[in-house]
Formats: structure tokens, C-alpha cells, sequence
């Protein structure tokens, strides 16, 4: 038996010694000095943005790989600023990131979006202004936690772009959350970054919508983000009125800050029968788009269009005799316009057309 025993242990003990000397599989490891082996580049150091280039690729940065070690998946953002904010201790603070992916090397703008980036971003419409950019190399963890292994930074790129001004749509409740048919809300002329306009929101009860810098959800939409401001996450509640009724809409990019107010519209003057110290109501119309009047007008004076019975949102005519607002808390006060007269006593159809967003005319038509 004793034999036997040992016979075994001398088969067994070869097997062991070889199992127990099996190399290891390749460990992961670090590098300490992990850095860009390269740099940044741009395929354009300057750009002019407009619908004619919207669909072409404008812009494309490219990149050589980090190296943290060996078997260590690198990841890869592209950042965007203005110069002014990437100087001192809390430079890059503004910054935008766009993650560009898991080993990739290289990120490319389409015209349309590269505008809508930058407008969203508060650069000026129509100016060249200069961007810099960056690209950030880490290591992400597969359960999206923050990595332990320290970034690495790309020397910055400059690239000089002009941007043109976006026209944002109102898609909502009102008309089946459908951007490619909703109202524009348009730039206002020589304000970078600010846009008017007047809508009719049917339906009662509190009605939601969103601005989207598109006709689609493909690009940026502005939602809720408390107290009168946007937010850009895709993901944000809907902005909203209390009530259907006609709004003047009112947001400012540079801000983030946007409005909504109901209005109704009258006229007064002493050319109309309430005179200066009452309104004669308009009424809508909303298949025509139009608020519209009947009214008797004299000859011997003058009126201006009036919202809600106050002197806050109020029409008057330059020069050229175009509807401009001599009242409105988003503009500056103009006192530089006339009011409205008529040619002769009489009875008169008035309209008011405030649907094309910026682009405001009136009719006096005598009956």
C-alpha cells in the first residue's frame, strides 16, 4: 500500500510543479508620462458660415493617439471657448465639450451645426470671432465613474469663425410639437443674439412648448431651466404659459433668458373715438393672422397701436412710415417716431399684422 501511495505522489508531483508554474496573463499597465505624441490641427484656420455651406463639412480637427499603457481603452473630447475665458486658475471654465468617442481621432462640423453651436454660445451673428479649441485624452471607466488616471491636455488651436444668425422655432402643444412646421421666432436686426416675436397659442389651460434652433429635435432645443432661463439639455422640461391667448415671445442667447407675454391690441389718440385716456379694442382674427378694427377717425389728430391698456408695448412710424416700437421692455425706447394719421375724417378698417416674426405692417383702409 505504501508503495502504491508513493507512486501516485510521484506521478502527481511534476503536474503540480507545472501548474504551479503557468505564467501569468499580460497585466495591464500605466504610463506616468502620457502625453499627445503630436499635435492638434484644423483643417481651416478661418470660416464663413451660411445656408450655402450648412450640409458640407466646414471644420475637421484631427489629432494623434495618448498612449496611458498598454491594453488601456483612451477616450476622446473636444473642447470649445473663447480666448478670454482660458487664461488663469479657472480658465476653460465656459468651456463646451463634445465627446468625440473611444479611440477616435479626429472630429468633424457640419456647417449647420457649428452655427447652431456658436450661437447657442453667445458669438456674435455676422462678426468674426475668434474660437479655440482643445482636445481631452483620459481613461473611462466601464461604469461611467470618474477615472483615477489624470486627463491630458492638447495644445489649444485658434480658428476664426463667423457665424450667421439663427431664426429659432416654437414647436409646442399648441401645434402638435412639430418643428418642422412651426413658427420662426426671428433675429432682431444689428442685436447678436436676440429674438421677437408674436404668436397665437390656442387651447386652454397651461400650454408647453420649446424653442429648437432647427425645424427638427436633431439640434439644440431650448427647455426649462428656472426662472426665466434655458436650458439646453435636450432632456429639460418645456418651457410654458398659463393660458392659450397672443404672446409676444421675447429670448436673448447671450442671457439665456426668455419671456412670454399676452397681449391684446388697441388703438388711441385723439384721432379715435376713446381719445388719449381710452383704447378701442382690436379684435383677432385667427384664420387671417391679423387683429382688425372698424372705426371712425378724424382727420384732425393722431393715434398709436397699444397692447393691454399701458404705455409698456406700443407702436408708432419712423420716417419711412414702417411700424417700429417706440415702448417695449426688450428694447430700447425710441423717441424718434411719429404716430398715425388719416387723410380725412371717416370710417375705417384697421388691421394689424404682427404674424411674420420682426416684419410688422398695418392697413388703414377707408370705407
Amino acid at each position: 500500500m505504501r508503495t502504491l501511495l508513493t507512486c501516485c505522489l510521484s506521478l502527481l508531483l511534476p503536474l503540480l510543479i507545472l501548474l504551479s508554474c503557468k505564467k501569468e496573463g499580460e497585466q495591464l499597465t500605466l504610463s506616468n508620462n502620457a502625453a499627445f505624441s503630436g499635435t492638434l490641427k484644423a483643417s481651416k484656420d478661418s470660416i464663413t458660415l451660411s445656408n450655402a455651406n450648412d450640409n458640407d463639412t466646414v471644420l475637421r480637427f484631427t489629432w494623434p493617439a495618448v498612449n496611458f499603457g498598454k491594453q488601456l481603452a483612451v477616450g476622446y473630447t473636444l473642447q470649445y471657448d473663447t480666448p478670454a475665458d482660458t487664461a488663469g486658475a479657472n480658465g476653460w471654465g465656459k468651456a463646451k465639450r463634445l465627446a468625440a468617442g473611444t479611440y477616435a481621432l479626429s472630429y468633424g462640423f457640419t456647417g449647420k451645426t457649428l452655427n447652431s453651436l456658436l450661437n447657442a454660445f453667445g458669438i456674435p451673428p455676422g462678426n468674426s470671432s475668434q474660437i479655440v479649441f482643445r482636445v481631452i485624452s483620459d481613461v473611462p471607466q466601464y461604469n461611467g465613474s470618474a477615472s483615477s488616471i489624470g486627463a491630458v491636455f492638447s495644445p489649444a488651436v485658434a480658428v476664426k469663425v463667423t457665424p450667421y444668425a439663427l431664426s429659432l422655432y416654437v414647436p409646442g402643444d399648441y401645434q402638435g410639437w412639430d418643428p418642422g412646421h412651426a413658427p420662426l421666432l426671428n433675429p432682431v436686426a444689428g442685436s447678436p443674439g436676440l429674438y421677437e416675436g408674436f404668436y397665437n397659442i390656442t387651447g386652454s389651460g397651461q400650454q408647453y412648448f420649446k424653442f429648437t434652433s432647427s425645424p427638427d429635435w436633431d439640434h439644440i432645443n431650448y427647455g426649462d431651466g428656472g426662472s426665466g432661463t434655458f436650458s439646453t439639455d435636450g432632456n429639460a422640461a418645456g418651457l410654458s404659459v398659463p393660458d392659450g391667448g397672443y404672446y409676444e415671445f421675447t429670448a436673448d442667447l447671450n442671457k439665456n433668458t426668455w419671456k412670454a407675454t399676452k397681449t391684446t391690441w388697441g388703438i388711441i389718440g385723439d384721432a379715435t373715438p376713446g381719445g388719449w385716456d381710452n383704447d378701442t379694442q382690436m379684435t383677432y382674427d385667427p384664420a387671417a393672422q391679423v387683429w382688425t378694427l372698424t372705426a371712425v377717425l378724424k382727420q384732425a389728430g393722431s393715434f398709436k397701436f397699444r397692447a393691454n391698456n399701458a404705455w409698456a408695448i406700443d407702436f408708432g412710424i419712423d420716417q419711412s412710415g414702417n411700424l417700429r416700437y417706440a415702448d417695449n421692455p426688450f428694447f430700447p425706447y425710441n423717441p424718434n417716431l411719429n404716430n398715425l394719421s388719416v387723410g380725412a375724417d371717416g370710417t375705417y378698417t384697421i388691421t394689424l399684422d404682427l404674424h411674420v416674426s420682426g416684419k410688422y405692417t398695418y392697413s388703414l383702409v377707408k370705407n
